[in-house]
């Protein structure tokens, strides 16, 4: 938008349909207009000037005929246009809910009074978006400038979308990516994750982050599960490891619902920013799409990430989609801009998540453009795919020394992304299931064309391929030029992609059906013209072997950048993808984990393992089903050794990487003393040694080898962190799955003793535990009573078998019993135990002490157990009852502070029985 002056307005009364829908909006405009001095004015029948000749300022596309413009006088010579005066087109207002915060969008040659308290200031193409807290009677006069073109109070407060960490690489190949590049690990790269704070000292984020000033007060798990995926190192377990663990991450506050400056990204070299929330359904392109794409046009290198959302069962809320169940519900204003990448969620297997939320966007552009795994939703996802893009930026820039453009980054992952779902395009998982795998291979070899044209311009290139290539795909991204609010459709330049054949043979690219209605949007994609989405796409299963890759400007405003990436594949092609060398099944140690392979093949292989090299084979599965590419091994035995598996096709066997197939060990403390601990684990049967890991500054360091299945740290003092891991080792020098970290302070073992307490046991006696940490270097264990004489003898144990001790002293004190331990150690030290104190009774069913009893002090009285409540009467030597009470059972408590000194008797009435007794006071 330029910064033209504005002239005299003027109004009367024209209608104009509301894009393709039979919905009719009115404009009060002036019937004396002077279209030589007017400067806002509805115009029609645009094209030729818009594109040809641009003039004019567009403020707001009304539908494919009708915009409303801001230019001088000679700008509208020749063309049927309306003066427009009428403010009511600049305002939208909700007004359910509180008038307190709004967007104005206006030229940049206007001001905003300096009495307003402005939240945030987003500058754009010649217009500026404030954020301000303010009142509604403030804004409708704010709203007579004719350099304010919208106000709206629809700002939202964003909320999390999803809360448990549901970690799997393998599905979209990024374990691969481990294996074959461990380089490529996010080195260099930097990713914002704009959200509440994650915790800079979680276990699997610390020392890899820095703060700008930018970061929300508030820490939440949400976000520290966002950057574990994205980043996490995986010191915690296999779980804590993300996409890209040496990658540098940081926090940006999500409210407003707004990007940050330009200079944020730029300065700290941020190319991805995460978006794992969502607000409530806005079926329109408001300011927060506005500012997203403008965003990304002004830094070709930013991509912004953002969920779908999580109301895939609800119903779409407003726009031409309103009330339709199943569609169009995702979550947010800014997940309706055209330059981000919006991500849904698939299962393990490409099953699309029925609660995770669908398209299409507003206009009925392919919204999301692809999906993810998660099981938990949409969030996990938009971060797999944030981690994703940063692998081929990192990739990129190694191998061209720049940074990579945002639209090359969508091009690649969404041309390399598997159908998933319903056959084709969909606007439910929309390309497909990412495989970044397959997205890095592409960019490594080089297959994506950039170029750049203008209106009417066309651009080609050649497309060779093999003889035998299947499945080919090709696809057109661009960054588009920011629309304006409530323009009926987002897409400003409009570019078309066609391949054609050596005989000229046309191929379309996939178009779907945005018609509001569930049959429209539940067909297939049709090859059409496409004149809504600023990505294209085109394929061919059986491709012949020469292509040109035509696109044409049909519709641009200024000169306009693109990317198109291309793939395919070739016949009878298999190659494995799970497990690589880097990997253990079952994963994570759960019951089962996947193969999984990419194939061209028709038809059933042969499914086989073997654990001694490739002597024997085990069938797993004679009838795999190939096209699939996938499958599940349901409770792997318990092996603990390496293995190679096989796909048999006809007479062509595949075989894996050497694996491991085990589970993680179970980890303990034996002791943790003053100067020294004992670190514990269960035995693996086929390690031939096991590797100690120590958690250093930023990961996990070796810190020494053992081949017992315990190791004992004697100066653990000079130690500079508490936490540790262990790794079975093979002979092969193979590594087994590593443990889960555990702190040796939070075990809750102290020097031996895990806990020590008494459990009365009726009329047995009472059972005495005693849990160590371990029996290594214990010689005896002694129980002790106390007696009249201080403490007795009652068992003496050696020869010990286990850690965990039980002992029933069958004829414990009648009343008060405190028992001890003492451990014998066999370097002679001695450690002495409290089990605590308890009450027995069962000769006498009332016990009373002490007795006698100062004046003014307690009585505590412990009896048997009885059905009904028992009551105590005290009686004094003239027969009258001075007290009376309920007795509940052990430690009772009567107060003889209304009771002088001298002799009283006492009556105890328990279930139809009565006990008599003497106490005395002194």
């Amino acid at each position: 938008m330029g910064t033209r002056n504005l002239f005299l307005l003027f109004a009367f009364i024209i209608h104009y349909s509301y894009a393709q829908t039979e919905k009719w909006k009115e404009f009060t405009l002036s019937t004396s207009s002077n279209l030589d001095t007017a400067s806002i004015r509805i115009i029609q029948d645009f094209k030729s000037v818009l594109y040809d000749i641009p003039l004019v300022d567009i403020i707001k596309r009304l539908d494919n005929h009708h915009l409303i413009v801001r230019g001088s006088g000679d700008d509208f010579a020749g063309l049927t246009s309306w003066s427009l005066n009428n403010n009511e087109w600049k305002i939208n207002f909700n007004h359910e809910r509180p008038m307190t915060h709004f967007y104005i969008h206006a030229f940049n040659n206007w001001q905003l009074p300096e009495e307003y308290n402005v939240l945030q200031k987003t500058v754009l193409s010649g217009s500026t978006l404030y954020l301000v807290e303010s009142e509604e009677e403030k804004m409708l006069d704010l709203a007579k400038s004719p350099e304010v073109t919208y106000i709206s109070n629809k700002v939202v407060r964003p909320e999390v979308e999803s809360r448990v960490i549901d970690m799997n690489l393998n599905p979209n190949r990024i374990n691969k990516i481990h294996h074959e590049f461990p380089g490529l690990n996010g080195l260099g790269e930097v990713v914002s994750i704009q959200e509440n704070r994650f915790d800079p000292d979680d276990i699997d984020l610390v020392g890899r982050s820095f703060e700008t000033g930018l970061e929300s007060e508030v820490f939440d798990t949400h976000a520290n599960e966002m950057a574990t995926i994205i980043a996490g190192v995986g010191n915690s377990f296999i779980t804590g490891r993300g996409v890209i663990g040496s990658a540098r991450i940081t926090s940006s506050n999500f409210f407003p619902v707004l990007p940050d400056e330009p200079e944020q990204y730029l300065s700290n070299n941020i190319q991805t920013q995460n978006h794992s929330y969502g607000t409530v359904q806005q079926q329109e392109y408001g300011p927060e799409a506005m500012a997203f794409d403008q965003s990304t046009y002004s830094n070709k290198d930013l991509l912004h990430v953002f969920s779908s959302g999580n109301e895939g069962d609800l119903a779409s809320s407003g726009g031409v989609y309103d009330g339709l169940v199943g569609y169009a519900n995702l979550t947010g204003n800014i997940k309706m801009s055209k330059n981000s990448l919006v991500v849904g969620s698939v299962d393990t297997v490409g099953n699309a998540i029925s609660f995770v939320s669908r398209g299409p966007a507003y206009d009925g552009r392919v919204k999301p453009e692809i999906v993810a795994y998660s099981m938990a939703g949409s969030s996990n996802s938009a971060a797999l795919v944030s981690g994703a893009a940063t692998i081929l930026q990192q990739q990129y820039f190694e191998q061209f020394e720049k940074n990579m453009p945002a639209a090359l980054t969508k091009a690649l992952l969404i041309n390399a992304a598997e159908d998933v779902g319903s056959i084709g395009l969909d606007f439910i998982t929309g390309y497909g299931n990412i495989n970044a795998y397959k997205s890095l291979t592409n960019l490594r070899n080089g297959q994506f064309f950039e170029s750049a044209l203008k209106q009417g311009q066309t651009i080609s290139f050649p497309l060779i391929l093999p003889f035998n290539a299947v499945n080919l795909k090709v696809t057109l991204v661009w960054v588009d030029p920011p629309a304006n609010p409530e323009d009926f459709q987002a897409l400003v330049n409009d570019l078309d992609l066609k391949l054609i054949d050596e005989s000229d043979l046309e191929t379309l690219p996939w178009v779907l059906d945005s018609s509001p209605n569930e049959d429209a949007l539940s067909s297939l994609a049709v090859r059409a013209v496409d004149r809504l989405n600023n990505v294209e796409q085109v394929t061919i299963d059986d491709p012949s072997t020469s292509y040109t890759i035509s696109v044409e400007g049909f519709k641009i405003l200024e000169r306009q950048e693109f990317y198109v990436s291309y793939s395919y594949e070739l016949e009878n092609f298999f190659v494995w993808d799970y497990p690589t060398g880097s990997d253990n099944i079952p994963y994570n140690g759960e019951t089962g984990s996947y193969f999984r392979w990419s194939s061209t093949f028709k038809g059933t292989g042969i499914l086989s393992y073997s654990t001694d090299g490739g002597i024997n084979w085990i069938v797993l599965d004679d009838k795999v089903n190939l096209e699939k590419e996938h499958w599940r091994w349901n409770n792997p035995p318990a092996l603990n050794r390496s293995a190679i598996a096989r796909m048999t096709v006809g007479n062509q066997a595949y075989e894996t990487d050497v694996f491991t197939i085990s589970t993680p060990l179970s980890t303990s403390v034996g002791f943790n003393c003053a100067d020294s601990v004992m670190l514990r684990w269960d035995s693996s049967p086929n390690a031939s040694n096991y590797e100690i890991y120590r958690m250093g500054d930023k990961e996990l360091e070796l810190f020494t080898t053992a081949s017992d299945t315990f190791y004992i740290v004697h100066d653990k003092n000079s130690l500079p962190d508490t936490r540790f891991a262990i790794v079975p080792k093979l002979d092969s020098d193979q590594s087994l799955i590593i443990t889960p970290t555990f702190d040796y302070e939070q075990q809750g073992i102290e020097c031996y003793v895990a806990s020590f307490f008494q459990t009365n046991a009726s009329e047995k006696g009472i059972y005495l535990s005693l849990s160590l940490g371990t029996t290594y270097g214990v010689d005896e264990i002694i129980f002790q009573r106390n007696s009249l004489n201080g403490f007795d003898q009652i068992v003496q144990l050696s020869d010990l078998t286990t850690d965990s001790i039980t002992f029933l002293d069958d004829s414990p004190n009648q009343g008060f019993n405190e028992h001890r331990a003492m451990i014998a150690f066999s370097n002679g030290e001695v450690l002495e135990l409290s089990a605590g104190s308890s009450y027995f009774v069962t000769e006498f069913p009332i016990r009373i002490f002490p007795n006698p009893a100062l004046e003014g002090d307690f009585f505590t009285i412990i009896t048997s157990e009885y059905d009904e409540i028992p009551v105590l009467e005290i009686i004094d030597a003239q027969g009258i009852i001075v007290k009376t009470q309920q007795v509940h059972g052990t430690l009772d408590q009567i107060s003889t502070s209304t009771l002088s000194a001298g002799i009283y008797y006492y009556k105890f009435y328990a279930d139809g029985e009565n006990y008599t007794g003497r106490i005395l006071i002194r």
